[in-house]
């Protein structure tokens, strides 16, 4: 004997998960324009409050380099905020998908990464990785995202950063290891939204780098999550399906 599922019942609950998900994307959108509208006004407050000072202190030359280097660096804080936004807010789908082993765009982040690895020291290794179907420019994006992070949030030692797979039936498997800080259990999940920062604003950045990240692999029908225990190195993994 075979059972039937009522139309209308599976009617009725794909409703309730549409509306579910319509409420889900409404609370992340809200707190998207709650955070942007926040750290975008901070930078405009530095920028304005110096301003004035320049103007009454503009007597006093090395008062007034000071002053103008505040200005500098809020107006880069802006301007690097502006172009992660544009970023993330284009980062719908994989839209150019193609064949492509992973080591190429790994290569080519680095090669963008050049200064900052050479600057702090840092030590980029990798295996070799698989071939995926996806889009070459993202998934550039996605490790130059998780490289620097890795860099930034170092600890005493030189960054060590080591970039690995493993394949299943179903999907290959890309860990992407540091020696650095690590993250605690609690923030594990905290880490991926827009404009958390877990150190405050004592390291610079906009805010959006892994929720960038979890953007460009849930568009190559991926996820992505962090393993820490909070006290020595972190590693980002993330998943995409065989090509």
């Amino acid at each position: 004997m075979t059972s039937t599922t009522d139309p209308l019942t599976e009617a009725r609950e794909r409703i309730q998960e549409l509306e579910q998900s319509l409420r889900t994307a409404q609370e992340e959108l809200q707190f998207f324009v709650y955070a942007a509208s926040h750290d975008l006004q901070q930078p405009l407050r530095a920028i304005n409050t110096h301003t004035q000072m320049l103007l009454r202190q503009c007597a006093d030359q090395e008062r007034t380099k000071e002053i103008t280097s505040v200005i500098q660096t809020s107006v880069a804080q802006m301007n690097a905020l502006i172009t992660s936004l544009v970023a993330y807010s284009r980062q719908t789908s994989a839209a150019d998908r193609a064949y492509v082993r992973l080591n190429v765009p790994l290569d080519y982040a680095i090669y963008k990464l050049t200064e900052l690895i050479k600057a702090s020291g840092a030590k980029v290794t990798a295996r070799e990785l698989p071939e995926v179907l996806g889009d070459e420019a993202q998934l550039t994006t996605l490790f130059e995202n998780l490289i620097t992070n890795a860099i930034k949030f170092r600890g005493a030692e030189p960054p060590e950063i080591e970039v690995s797979s493993e394949g299943s039936d179903d999907y290959h498997l890309v860990s992407v290891r540091d020696n650095g800080c690590g993250i605690h259990a609690d923030y594990h999940e905290t880490v991926f939204l827009p404009f958390k920062r877990l150190h405050g604003r004592n390291i610079p950045g906009s805010g959006l780098g892994l929720s960038l990240c979890r953007k460009i692999v849930g568009a190559h029908d991926g996820r992505i999550w962090v393993e820490s225990d909070g006290k020595m190195g972190t590693t980002v993994k993330f998943t995409l399906p065989q090509a």
